[in-house]
Order: C-alpha cells, then sequence, then structure tokens
C-alpha cells in the first residue's frame, strides 16, 4: 500500500442539475426566501436535495391543529398591556 492517494482525473466531469418547483410549494419557497433574505433558488436546491422539509398542506388544513379561538383574557389586557410586562419583569 502507498500512501498516493487515488488517480482522480484532474478535471471531473461537471454536474449540471435543474429543479423546478410550482404550486403551493413554490409559493411557500418564495415567501420564506423573502423572509430569510435569500434566493428561493437557492431554497428551492435544498429543498430538492432534502434538507429543507416542506409541510405537505398549510398548517390551517391540518387536523392535527385546532381551530384558533378567541383568547379569554381581561377586557382591559391591551390598554394595561405595560402594566403586565412591567410586572413579569418584576418577579
Amino acid at each position: 500500500m502507498s500512501d498516493q492517494p487515488a488517480d482522480v482525473p484532474p478535471h471531473a466531469a461537471e454536474i449540471t442539475a435543474s429543479v423546478t418547483v410550482a404550486g403551493s410549494q413554490a409559493t411557500l419557497l418564495r415567501d420564506l426566501a423573502a423572509v430569510l433574505g435569500r434566493t428561493p433558488e437557492s431554497l428551492a436546491i435544498e429543498w430538492a436535495a432534502g434538507a429543507l422539509p416542506l409541510p405537505s398542506e398549510s398548517t390551517g388544513e391540518d387536523p392535527r391543529v385546532p381551530e384558533w379561538g378567541l383568547f379569554d383574557g381581561p377586557p382591559d389586557l391591551s390598554v394595561r398591556a405595560d402594566e403586565h410586562v412591567r410586572e413579569g419583569f418584576s418577579q
């Protein structure tokens, strides 16, 4: 055995790939890219490689997520929000 690396061609053949994303997944990738400050293309490549999982349906359609209900808090919650925050930090 020698300490020499295996013979590797000096210029390996290039690999070119193309990813096309359509429909709701494309919309989700565009929105996510805008939030993260990245390009939709870079996220599409990560998604195609399996590094970025996307939900198969929107959260609102997922039966595991309960329906949104109204928060039953004190009627003056918005008026006294600063007071509630200060009380929380003083504890």
